[in-house]
């Protein structure tokens, strides 16, 4: 096989390593950040019913200023809307990783042994191009499975950073204000 398939095999090998990254920061991050969201809701929930239930009231104002502060911390770092995002990345790569590699590698192998066996020429001209044909279609949809993940991440932090403009609390101010 000639000299293309070597740099598609490194392409092939360069995207698959990016679709395992990907999987495995989505798994990493969602962890991370799972645990962060059930600490921050454990805080106010947790805080809430002590407050609410009346036990120990000397301490309702600390325990109220730690709801506020798990609750601002929240909302500040968009916690839950990044920990959606990265966790559905982290799963899309997975799904893309399985929905190219095993049919190109179920299509590709036969051929693989067929070249193995010594065929003529002419057979492994064919035989080569089969090969090549299946790496540029898996290159295809792992590139463009990648780029699509990708867009769908930067839009989901620009979504999650659009959260935290202060409009929509200027405008029920506003709105509260002119009620008076």
């Amino acid at each position: 096989m000639g000299a293309g398939r070597t740099l598609i095999e490194k392409e092939l090998d360069s995207l698959y390593k990016t679709v395992f990254r990907g999987e495995s920061r989505g798994r990493r991050i969602g962890y991370l950040r799972r645990g962060g969201a059930y600490l921050l809701k454990g805080v106010a929930a947790g805080g809430g019913l002590v407050v609410a239930t009346g036990y120990v009231p000397e301490f309702h104002q600390p325990i109220a200023v730690a709801i506020l502060i798990a609750v601002f911390a929240d909302g500040l770092t968009s916690n839950h809307k990044r920990l959606l995002a990265e966790v559905k990345a982290g799963y899309a790569f997975g799904f893309l990783r399985e929905k190219v590699s095993r049919p190109y590698n179920r299509q590709v192998d036969p051929l693989i042994k067929r070249l193995r066996a010594s065929p003529s020429p002419e057979q492994r001209a064919r035989l080569e191009q089969q090969v090549e044909a299946l790496q540029y279609a898996a290159h295809k949809q792992l590139s463009d499975g990648i780029h699509e993940i990708n867009r769908n991440l930067v839009n989901a932090d620009v979504k999650a950073l659009e959260s935290l403009a202060l409009d929509n609390e200027r405008a029920a101010a506003l709105w509260g204000t002119a009620d008076e």
